[in-house]
């Protein structure tokens, strides 16, 4: 089950500023029998109470702090530190991704107010001080805001690049190997090729060049994920996705009758086209290559990239 680092007020824990949570019930209740969720509120862990006076981020002379703006208490370096900490320990604990909260001066990540001493208009530009830590510490970790989570597209593609990331993690214990490195590849080759075209490319020369210079396979597969989860970090289009499918029927079309194929093509042609949702031609793939004995590792990874059981193939 695949650990999730999520801001504990997501979770409906009383940590915010006002005493209260901020429950995000798909996390909560719908996806929660997938995911092991672990809670962070990284300004209890410094120490604030709660309730609490409320804190923003400040630009003073071009360094941004995080201050009580009643009191001009600053809590820039207690948070440094202890997402620092706090960073190593989630990394430890392997966690496979982060959900944070929107807007917050510790835990948002895009389009966070900083104010500046001598202005009263914040500027909408900044990221909480946590995750700015969090994130580049862990570019590898995918990480999305929860306001996100509310587009089941957008879910679903997360939570299938937090799959891939619990998949590597389990495929590199003990070590990575050359072999090991280029069997994963291979495996999610479909994947990829339906989430980021140019990334399987890509990704592929960087272990060729990793090898040819002699690389430690640890140091290249660290190099490996963190170059995927960018590609990744741009949502999905049906085209890519549409395009690995008949890429799968290609593989089995052999075993099937002429009406078989054209069926399975159309399917494919509705769902490019917006009309039938992403989990039609995948039910219809699916039964197939189980039907044509080609249930390998590559088609499964493509054709469940997250469970079937969190409802989201049938909202895309």
């Amino acid at each position: 089950m695949p650990k999730l680092g999520v801001s504990a007020c997501l979770l409906g824990e009383k940590v915010r500023y006002n005493g209260d949570g901020a429950e995000f019930r798909s996390l909560t209740r719908a996806w929660s029998h997938h995911l092991d969720l672990i809670g962070v509120c990284p300004e209890v862990g410094i120490g604030m109470g709660t309730p609490r006076p409320t804190i923003r981020l400040v630009n003073r002379e071009g360094k941004i702090h995080l201050v009580n703006p009643k009191t001009d208490d600053d809590f820039t370096q207690d948070m440094l530190e202890y997402a620092e900490l706090q960073s190593d320990a989630l990394m430890k604990a392997e966690i496979c991704g982060f959900v944070f909260k929107k807007d917050s001066p510790s835990c948002g990540l895009e389009r966070v107010r900083v104010y500046r001493d001598d202005q009263p208009q914040a500027i909408r530009n900044g990221t909480g001080l946590f995750a700015l830590v969090f994130t580049t510490l862990n570019p590898h970790i995918p990480v999305i805001e929860e306001g996100r989570l509310s587009d089941p597209l957008q879910a679903e593609h997360f939570l299938a690049r937090v799959e891939f990331f619990s998949l590597w993690l389990e495929e590199g214990r003990g070590g990575w190997t050359a072999d090991k490195l280029m069997r994963f590849h291979n495996t999610n080759k479909l994947f990829l090729l339906s989430r980021s075209p140019k990334a399987k490319r890509e990704l592929g020369r960087l272990l060729a060049h990793a090898f040819e210079q002699g690389e430690h396979p640890d140091h290249a597969a660290l190099q490996y994920m963190t170059a995927a989860q960018k590609s990744l970090n741009v949502l999905t289009k049906p085209g890519p996705i549409a395009h690995a499918m008949e890429r799968v029927l290609g593989r089995v079309s052999s075993k099937l009758t002429r009406s078989e194929r054209q069926e399975m093509l159309d399917v494919i042609h509705e769902y490019r086209r917006g009309l039938l949702p992403r989990s039609a031609p995948l039910t219809l793939l699916k039964h197939l290559v189980r039907r044509c004995d080609m249930e390998t590792e590559t088609n499964t990874r493509f054709i469940s990239p997250t469970p079937l059981s969190l409802g989201l193939m049938a909202k895309v």
